[in-house]
């Protein structure tokens, strides 16, 4: 009986150890609101900044608590603009209200993390490495 339970158990531990394949999102439209009725920072912006960010298309989401902005990443194939501000007005019983939508399509340039700035050098900055002492060839030396 025990060799089943910890066969079982190994079974059941490779099979959820398995790699999941992260979907790569190709951000193609910028989307920015206003939001009215946020009282707190953790609470209500970091919120609606979670519900956003786990919707299916979209690259990233932040939303700025003092400016009351929200700013969208995403696909615009996978997802609409007018979804973003359903899902945050039908949230708490329909505490907040997104105004002033303004949606920007994005080159394919602007979508990719690397930037063109004239005043970077292309140089890559290093920190100096620190390497821990190999203990095993110190006691091979002692013996």
């Amino acid at each position: 009986m025990k060799t089943v339970i910890l066969f079982l158990t190994t079974i059941a531990l490779l099979i959820s150890c398995g790699t999941t394949e992260v979907e790569t999102i190709n951000a193609t439209a910028n989307t920015t609101f206003s939001l009215e009725g946020m009282t707190c920072e953790t609470g209500c912006a970091k919120r609606i900044e979670q519900k956003i960010s786990r919707m299916e298309g979209v690259k990233s989401c932040e939303v700025n608590f003092k400016n009351k902005l929200a700013t969208v990443v995403y696909d615009d194939k996978k997802v609409e603009a007018n979804r973003f501000v359903e899902l945050v007005e039908d949230m708490n019983d329909g505490q907040y209200k997104a105004e002033n939508i303004n949606t920007e399509k994005l080159s394919s340039s602007d979508s990719d993390n690397s930037s063109s700035n004239e005043n970077e050098t292309g140089s890559i900055l290093s920190a100096p490495s620190f390497e821990l002492p190999n203990i095993m060839e110190y006691l091979r030396n002692i013996i």
